[in-house]
C-alpha cells in the first residue's frame, strides 16, 4: 500500500513538473521576434519586405517594397500562443503565424495560406 501511494505520488508531482514546463515553454514572448530580420526577394510576390525591426516594447517598423516604391510603416505588435498580431485592436490588425528555424522566421497568413521569410539581421 505505501509503495503504491509513493508511485502515485511520484507520478503526480512529475505530472505537474512537466504541465509546468510545457506552460512556460508555450507562454508567447514578444523577445522570441525581437530585434531586425530582412526580408528575402521573391520576383512572383507584390511585395516584399526590405526589413523589419521588433522592439521588446511591443512597436515594430517595417520597410515594405512594392516594385521601385519603398513604403515605411510603424505600430505595435504582440505576440500570441498562435502567432503574432500587427496593429492589434484595429480595424486594420492583422495575424500571421510564425515558424522560426535556424536565425530564420516564417510568416504565415492562415487565410491565405501565403509565406514570407525572414532572416535575422541583428
Amino acid at each position: 500500500m505505501r509503495q503504491r501511494r509513493t508511485i502515485a505520488l511520484t507520478l503526480s508531482a512529475a505530472a505537474l513538473i512537466a504541465t509546468g514546463v510545457a506552460g512556460c515553454a508555450s507562454k508567447p514572448s514578444n523577445r522570441a521576434i525581437s530585434g531586425t530580420w530582412q526580408g528575402r526577394a521573391e520576383d512572383d510576390r507584390p511585395f516584399t519586405f526590405g526589413s523589419v525591426t521588433f522592439a521588446p516594447d511591443g512597436t515594430y517598423t517595417a520597410e515594405a517594397k512594392y516594385g521601385d516604391t519603398t513604403r515605411v510603416q510603424s505600430g505595435r505588435f504582440v505576440v500570441t500562443e498562435n502567432g503574432v498580431v500587427l496593429d492589434p485592436g484595429t480595424d486594420t490588425a492583422r495575424t500571421y503565424d510564425l515558424n522560426f528555424v535556424d536565425g530564420t522566421v516564417t510568416f504565415t497568413d492562415p487565410i491565405s495560406g501565403n509565406a514570407m521569410t525572414l532572416d535575422r539581421f541583428r
